[in-house]
Protein backbone atom coordinates (compact mmCIF):
# COMPACT_ATOMS: atom_id res chain seq x y z
CA UNK A 1 0.00 0.00 0.00
CA UNK A 2 1.77 3.57 -1.14
CA UNK A 3 0.59 6.94 0.02
CA UNK A 4 1.31 9.45 -1.98
CA UNK A 5 1.29 13.52 -0.50
CA UNK A 6 0.87 16.77 -2.16
CA UNK A 7 3.23 19.40 -0.25
CA UNK A 8 1.02 22.82 0.34
CA UNK A 9 -1.59 22.85 2.20
CA UNK A 10 -1.58 18.72 2.43
CA UNK A 11 1.54 18.35 4.68
CA UNK A 12 1.36 21.56 6.40
CA UNK A 13 -1.18 24.55 6.73
CA UNK A 14 0.11 27.09 3.94
CA UNK A 15 -1.49 29.69 6.04
CA UNK A 16 0.71 29.58 8.86
CA UNK A 17 3.79 31.33 7.63
CA UNK A 18 1.39 33.73 5.34
CA UNK A 19 -0.07 35.07 8.50
CA UNK A 20 3.07 35.57 9.96
CA UNK A 21 4.38 37.75 7.32
CA UNK A 22 1.13 39.35 7.22
CA UNK A 23 1.20 40.23 10.91
CA UNK A 24 4.48 41.30 10.53
CA UNK A 25 4.74 43.75 7.34
CA UNK A 26 1.01 44.53 7.01
CA UNK A 27 -0.73 44.49 10.71
CA UNK A 28 -3.34 46.80 9.16
CA UNK A 29 -4.86 45.27 6.24
CA UNK A 30 -8.71 44.97 7.07
CA UNK A 31 -9.68 41.74 5.40
CA UNK A 32 -11.22 38.23 6.70
CA UNK A 33 -7.63 36.02 7.28
CA UNK A 34 -9.42 33.33 5.71
CA UNK A 35 -10.86 35.15 2.63
CA UNK A 36 -8.08 37.28 1.89
CA UNK A 37 -5.80 33.87 2.26
CA UNK A 38 -8.10 32.07 -0.31
CA UNK A 39 -7.89 34.82 -2.94
CA UNK A 40 -4.06 34.62 -3.24
CA UNK A 41 -3.89 31.43 -3.94
CA UNK A 42 -6.12 32.16 -6.45
CA UNK A 43 -3.80 34.44 -8.03
CA UNK A 44 -1.30 32.64 -7.48
CA UNK A 45 -3.11 29.70 -9.38
CA UNK A 46 -3.98 32.16 -12.61
CA UNK A 47 0.35 32.78 -12.56
CA UNK A 48 1.85 28.93 -11.91
CA UNK A 49 2.33 28.42 -15.42
CA UNK A 50 4.48 31.40 -15.70
CA UNK A 51 6.60 30.55 -12.15
CA UNK A 52 6.61 26.88 -13.70
CA UNK A 53 7.90 27.80 -17.34
CA UNK A 54 10.51 29.98 -15.74
CA UNK A 55 9.06 33.22 -17.06
CA UNK A 56 8.45 34.45 -12.99
CA UNK A 57 10.38 33.88 -10.31
CA UNK A 58 9.31 32.40 -7.03
CA UNK A 59 9.45 35.73 -5.83
CA UNK A 60 7.98 37.87 -8.48
CA UNK A 61 5.09 35.56 -8.29
CA UNK A 62 4.67 36.65 -4.71
CA UNK A 63 5.07 40.47 -5.20
CA UNK A 64 2.42 39.96 -7.82
CA UNK A 65 -0.51 37.76 -5.93
CA UNK A 66 -0.17 39.76 -2.99
CA UNK A 67 -0.20 43.57 -4.45
CA UNK A 68 -3.55 41.79 -6.82
CA UNK A 69 -5.27 40.64 -3.29
CA UNK A 70 -4.84 43.59 -1.78
CA UNK A 71 -5.91 46.01 -4.97
CA UNK A 72 -8.92 43.23 -5.15
CA UNK A 73 -9.93 44.26 -1.13
CA UNK A 74 -9.64 47.94 -1.88
CA UNK A 75 -6.76 48.43 0.31
CA UNK A 76 -3.36 48.34 -2.56
CA UNK A 77 0.12 48.24 -1.11
CA UNK A 78 3.28 49.58 -2.81
CA UNK A 79 5.93 47.54 -4.60
CA UNK A 80 8.18 48.25 -1.43
CA UNK A 81 5.05 46.64 0.52
CA UNK A 82 4.97 44.09 -1.20
CA UNK A 83 8.64 42.78 -1.04
CA UNK A 84 8.92 43.04 2.39
CA UNK A 85 5.74 40.71 2.52
CA UNK A 86 7.11 38.18 0.19
CA UNK A 87 10.77 37.91 2.06
CA UNK A 88 8.45 37.63 5.28
CA UNK A 89 6.89 34.84 3.83
CA UNK A 90 9.81 33.27 2.27
CA UNK A 91 11.56 33.94 6.30
CA UNK A 92 8.56 32.23 7.67
CA UNK A 93 8.12 29.48 5.42
CA UNK A 94 11.69 27.74 6.62
CA UNK A 95 9.65 27.54 10.14
CA UNK A 96 7.17 25.43 8.68
CA UNK A 97 6.33 22.19 10.57
CA UNK A 98 3.75 19.05 10.07
CA UNK A 99 1.00 18.73 12.58
CA UNK A 100 2.11 16.10 15.33
CA UNK A 101 -0.55 13.65 14.57
CA UNK A 102 0.48 13.73 10.83
CA UNK A 103 4.04 13.08 12.28
CA UNK A 104 2.80 10.32 14.53
CA UNK A 105 1.34 8.70 11.77
CA UNK A 106 4.16 9.13 9.28
CA UNK A 107 6.49 7.61 12.00
CA UNK A 108 4.52 4.38 12.66
CA UNK A 109 3.12 3.46 9.17
CA UNK A 110 4.64 0.52 7.03
CA UNK A 111 2.93 1.64 3.74
CA UNK A 112 4.83 3.28 1.31
CA UNK A 113 5.37 6.89 1.43
CA UNK A 114 6.01 9.81 -1.59
CA UNK A 115 5.52 13.31 -2.43
CA UNK A 116 4.59 14.38 -5.76
CA UNK A 117 4.43 18.51 -5.40
CA UNK A 118 3.93 21.54 -8.10
CA UNK A 119 6.37 24.06 -8.04
CA UNK A 120 10.16 25.17 -8.83
CA UNK A 121 12.49 21.71 -7.74
CA UNK A 122 14.65 24.30 -5.50
CA UNK A 123 11.85 26.25 -3.93
CA UNK A 124 9.87 22.94 -3.12
CA UNK A 125 12.86 20.48 -1.34
CA UNK A 126 13.59 24.14 0.58
CA UNK A 127 9.95 22.97 1.87
CA UNK A 128 10.53 19.68 2.06
CA UNK A 129 13.69 20.68 4.45
CA UNK A 130 12.03 22.78 6.92
CA UNK A 131 9.29 19.98 7.32
CA UNK A 132 12.21 17.39 7.67
CA UNK A 133 10.35 15.38 4.85
CA UNK A 134 13.52 13.05 5.01
CA UNK A 135 12.67 11.33 8.54
CA UNK A 136 9.38 9.63 6.72
CA UNK A 137 9.85 9.61 2.72
CA UNK A 138 13.10 8.43 1.06
CA UNK A 139 14.88 10.96 -1.11
CA UNK A 140 13.99 8.93 -4.37
CA UNK A 141 10.72 8.88 -3.34
CA UNK A 142 10.03 12.78 -3.81
CA UNK A 143 9.33 14.62 -7.22
CA UNK A 144 8.30 18.02 -7.89
CA UNK A 145 7.36 19.52 -11.19
CA UNK A 146 10.09 21.85 -11.44
CA UNK A 147 11.89 18.39 -11.48
CA UNK A 148 9.63 16.38 -13.25
CA UNK A 149 9.22 18.89 -16.27
CA UNK A 150 4.92 18.61 -15.97
CA UNK A 151 3.16 20.01 -13.38
CA UNK A 152 -0.13 18.25 -11.59
CA UNK A 153 -2.66 17.46 -13.38
CA UNK A 154 -0.68 16.60 -16.30
CA UNK A 155 -0.59 12.74 -16.54
CA UNK A 156 3.23 12.67 -16.91
CA UNK A 157 3.83 13.64 -13.27
CA UNK A 158 1.87 11.09 -11.93
CA UNK A 159 3.49 8.74 -13.89
CA UNK A 160 7.38 9.71 -12.91
CA UNK A 161 5.67 8.08 -9.59
CA UNK A 162 4.56 4.92 -10.93
CA UNK A 163 3.50 3.85 -13.96
CA UNK A 164 1.16 0.94 -11.83
CA UNK A 165 -1.10 2.93 -9.64
CA UNK A 166 -3.50 0.40 -8.38
CA UNK A 167 -2.02 0.11 -5.05
CA UNK A 168 -1.33 4.01 -4.58
CA UNK A 169 -3.32 6.63 -2.82
CA UNK A 170 -3.06 10.02 -3.57
CA UNK A 171 -3.50 13.30 -0.90
CA UNK A 172 -3.32 16.58 -2.06
CA UNK A 173 -5.53 19.91 -1.57
CA UNK A 174 -6.41 20.78 -5.17
CA UNK A 175 -9.24 18.98 -6.76
CA UNK A 176 -8.62 19.61 -10.01
CA UNK A 177 -4.93 19.40 -9.69
CA UNK A 178 -4.46 16.43 -7.66
CA UNK A 179 -7.93 14.70 -7.54
CA UNK A 180 -9.40 14.80 -10.78
CA UNK A 181 -5.32 14.17 -12.34
CA UNK A 182 -4.97 11.02 -9.88
CA UNK A 183 -8.09 9.53 -10.47
CA UNK A 184 -7.85 10.02 -14.34
CA UNK A 185 -5.37 7.86 -14.23
CA UNK A 186 -6.67 4.90 -11.97
CA UNK A 187 -5.06 6.26 -8.73
CA UNK A 188 -7.30 6.05 -5.24
CA UNK A 189 -8.14 9.57 -3.98
CA UNK A 190 -8.41 11.82 -0.84
CA UNK A 191 -9.13 15.47 -1.16
CA UNK A 192 -7.51 17.02 2.15
CA UNK A 193 -10.05 19.80 1.85
CA UNK A 194 -8.62 21.88 4.10
CA UNK A 195 -9.83 25.12 3.25
CA UNK A 196 -13.94 24.20 2.29
CA UNK A 197 -13.66 25.03 -0.94
CA UNK A 198 -16.10 21.55 -1.81
CA UNK A 199 -15.07 18.29 -3.47
CA UNK A 200 -16.40 16.50 -6.51
CA UNK A 201 -16.84 12.75 -7.52
CA UNK A 202 -13.26 11.82 -8.73
CA UNK A 203 -12.41 11.86 -4.89
CA UNK A 204 -12.88 8.79 -2.91
CA UNK A 205 -12.68 10.44 0.49
CA UNK A 206 -12.31 13.88 1.32
CA UNK A 207 -11.27 14.74 5.08
CA UNK A 208 -10.69 18.34 6.20
CA UNK A 209 -8.00 18.51 9.02
CA UNK A 210 -4.83 15.90 10.18
CA UNK A 211 -7.23 14.25 12.78
CA UNK A 212 -9.70 13.17 9.75
CA UNK A 213 -6.85 12.28 7.63
CA UNK A 214 -4.68 10.25 9.91
CA UNK A 215 -7.91 8.26 11.05
CA UNK A 216 -8.39 7.51 7.36
CA UNK A 217 -5.17 6.44 6.77
CA UNK A 218 -5.20 4.28 9.54
CA UNK A 219 -8.58 2.80 8.71
CA UNK A 220 -7.89 1.81 5.28
CA UNK A 221 -4.27 0.09 6.21
CA UNK A 222 -6.60 -1.84 8.49
CA UNK A 223 -9.06 -2.95 5.78
CA UNK A 224 -6.07 -3.49 3.46
CA UNK A 225 -4.23 -5.99 6.11
CA UNK A 226 -6.97 -7.76 6.76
Amino acid sequence: MNFCFDCDDTLYDMRSPFDQARAEVLPGLQADPEAFYTRTRAFSEEIFDQVQDGTLTVDQSGVLRIRKACEWWGQPVTLAQAEAFQAAYRRAQTEIRMAPELEEWLADTRSGLWILSNGPDAHQRRKFRALKTDRFFPESHTFTSGQIGFAKPDPRAFQAVTADPADFWYIGDNYQNDMEGAKALGWHTIHFDRRHQGSGPAADYVVHDESELTALLRQLEGEYNV
